[in-house]
């Protein structure tokens, strides 16, 4: 489908770029960049008139606790200054996604605007409300006199043995390029093995007879499916990247858990478990491939371990949790006397199978889960 909106690149000095409607400099962020292309292909090209475009419009929320307001990124405006269109704009690695369009209609509700685009320079995706309140996503919205209709955001799982795809696969997913030297070709096969079992096994009509499923504790509820999130992690940052999305339960506890590779950690991969909180997002996990992931040449499959490491928690204090869960089977205590957490096993992309991989991922989760609910202990006791 072709991209109605041209390319434009807004000048910047030092990090900073200046806004077309706000009039100053603004720090120049991914997201600000696909902002800024947007307001100049409406003041440019639609003639827009630049008076009836409000940027970082705030509104008060009353019904959570955790935010008092909520901010449009840009809309746009009749003539009696009543709100048209709510744009969200996203960076350009980040799609149109569900959760972006429950954010978007929020601010659509707050404005009263009866039209929403979503975009993030590439893709774009058009909602309009019907009149009982409902949104419908539609091809074009009258207002901007384009039509567009979304990708379904599905990326086909690749043939293992053909490499062109493979190479493909990897580059959408996790912008992993053939040549990246900080990614092995184990670590690319341990990537596409996880992702076969999280996405492809999980996918379609099989999730209905995958879930529920208990193991060890733990209960897998349900798989939501890929979505991108923004994790944070202990140093304060944080980074998009896309992950499978699940309801699991412990004892009472249900927990939204998410599960990814990444590739920010400078020395190669990282498998992260993410935890979705009304408070906040975090990792509970982010496990380095190299020296935790162990490949079995006889077995065909890679072990994962875990040192216990955890910010500003002791892995003792760590092992004692698991013990505590019920989990003291997975402590093995190597011949330096260190102890370690077995996760399971992950058989090679060629025997990855929902029956052979199921362990694992409840196992994974139900660590993510451990290593919460320590954190949230250990705050409610400072307190």
């Amino acid at each position: 489908m072709r991209n109605f909106l041209p390319e434009y690149r807004p000048p910047e000095t030092s990090g900073r770029l200046q806004c077309q409607v706000r009039g100053h400099d603004v720090p120049a962020t991914p997201e600000e960049k696909v902002r800024q292309r947007v307001l100049h292909w409406l003041i440019n090209t639609k003639e827009w008139p630049r008076g009836r475009l409000r940027v970082e419009q705030s509104y008060a929320w009353e019904s959570d606790a955790n935010r008092s307001h909520i901010r449009s990124d840009v809309e746009l405006l009749n003539k009696d200054e009543s709100v048209l269109v709510v744009v969200e704009v996203k960076r350009e690695n980040v799609p149109p996604t569900k959760a972006v369009e429950d954010q978007a209609i929020e601010y659509a509700i707050k404005s009263g605007a009866p039209y929403i685009w979503i975009t993030n320079g590439k893709e774009h995706r058009f909602l309009q409300c019907t009149r009982k309140g409902k949104w419908l996503a539609v091809s074009s919205i009258e207002p901007l006199g384009e039509e567009y209709e979304p990708p379904t955001g599905k990326v086909a799982f690749p043939d293992p043995l053909v490499d062109t795809e493979v190479d493909s696969y990897l580059k959408e997913m996790l912008d992993i390029a053939p040549d990246d030297k900080n990614v092995s070709t184990k670590q690319r096969d341990f990537t596409l093995a996880l992702y076969k079992a999280i996405f492809d096994e999980l996918d379609g009509k099989r999730r209905k007879r995958r879930l529920p499923y208990s193991h060890d504790g733990v209960h897998l509820l349900e798989y939501l499916g890929v979505a991108y999130h923004e994790f944070s992690n202990a140093s304060g940052g944080g980074f998009d990247s896309r992950y499978a999305d699940f309801i699991a339960a412990t004892r009472g506890r249900v927990e939204a858990m998410s599960v990814a590779v990444n590739t920010w950690y400078p020395k190669g991969i990282r498998l992260c478990i993410g935890v979705s909180k009304a408070q906040r997002k975090h990792h509970s996990l982010q496990l380095n491939y190299k020296g935790n992931c162990v490949w079995i040449d006889n077995r065909q499959c890679w072990e994962v371990w875990h040192d216990g490491a955890m910010a500003r928690i002791s892995p003792s204090v760590v092992l004692d949790a698991v013990r505590e869960a019920g989990c003291g089977h997975w402590i093995y205590t190597d011949e330096d006397h260190n102890e370690w957490v077995y996760l399971g096993e992950l058989p090679e992309v060629g025997r990855v199978t929902w029956k052979n991989t199921r362990k694992f991922l409840a196992n994974l989760l139900h660590y993510g889960i451990i290593r919460t609910n320590l954190r949230e202990a250990r705050k409610v006791r400072k307190t």
